[in-house]
């Protein structure tokens, strides 16, 4: 469906030199891509040359390369609905359990040759040694930043949560210093409050960890650590397997490096849970 709908951009071919249908089928495979390349960069990709491209977009019917894109930003811009049809019209009842097995293990193995122990020993540094730890976790990684805060909490860490949307977002910027570190997760399209966490953190100068499924975005932002993490195709149901295994490494990580604070901290609730266990049980859980 998310391909028929960046196809139907092109409707009238007829005009298009080869380079222009180069261009074409470089959008159809590569449409998140190009949401964020300048013409610069689709020339070199392809081979042409920049006055191709510039030509490209009157061509195919748009006023300039902006207009084009924010047309291809909206067809890109699927909803939770369709994602979800796509990835269900490819599966049934039977192969459910071992379709999900094996794109899992795809997921993580394209996670894994990207994830660089050094720098997940740099993410682990800067976090443990922070005066506070902000999270920044929009809509599907709430549950992530909320783990990530339990467990560094427990370790002794000073965490918080930061607002995920409009202007409260504000309230926690405004407390951030040039020791703290700020852990970003930015899935599937840039958020504007993405962009004022970004610019917030360069002008207080403090230390960022991004977390993201976008290649071009962990390369392209200021930050000092940034891991990508395969979560699927656009348009599709998107997996939260490797961006969970991701915050558990990064937790053990920060455990390794604080090994003596993290046990004395986790002795003493266990000294807690001991004397109080009477007035407050534990429970099944």
């Amino acid at each position: 469906m998310l391909q028929e709908r960046v196809k139907g951009m092109f409707k009238d071919r007829k005009g298009f030199s080869s380079g222009h249908l180069k261009i074409v089928s470089f959008i159809e495979r590569h449409p998140d891509e190009v949401l964020f390349m300048t013409e610069q960069e689709i020339a070199d990709r392809l081979g042409i040359s920049i006055a191709t491209v510039s030509r490209f977009w009157r061509a195919a019917g748009y006023e300039n390369g902006k207009e084009f894109r924010q047309k291809l930003r909206t067809a890109l811009d699927t909803t939770p609905a369709l994602k979800m049809e796509t990835t269900i019209s490819r599966l049934d009842p039977t192969s459910l359990p071992m379709k999900m097995l094996e794109q899992a293990m795809v997921h993580l193995r394209e996670t894994a040759e990207q994830t660089e122990p050094e720098e997940l020993q740099r993410a682990a540094s800067l976090m443990a040694g922070a005066r506070r730890v902000y999270v920044y976790a929009p809509g599907p990684a709430v549950a992530l930043g909320e783990l990530l805060t339990y467990r560094l909490s427990r370790f002794g860490l000073s965490v918080r949560m930061m607002a995920a949307s409009g202007h409260e977002v504000l309230e926690s910027l405004a407390q951030v210093q040039e020791d703290d570190v700020v852990v970003l997760f930015h899935f599937t399209r840039l958020l504007p409050e993405t962009e004022v966490v970004l610019d917030c953190i360069e002008r207080a100068g403090c230390a960022a960890v991004m977390i993201t499924d976008r290649e071009e975005f962990r390369y392209g932002a200021q930050v000092d650590a940034a891991f990508y993490v395969s979560r699927g195709e656009m348009g599709e149901f998107h997996s939260m397997v490797t961006p969970l295994l991701l915050i558990e490494q990064m937790i053990l990580s920060i455990g390794l490096l604080n090994r003596e604070q993290v046990i004395s901290r986790l002795e003493a609730l266990g000294e807690l849970r001991k004397r109080y266990a009477d007035k407050l049980p534990r429970g099944k859980a």
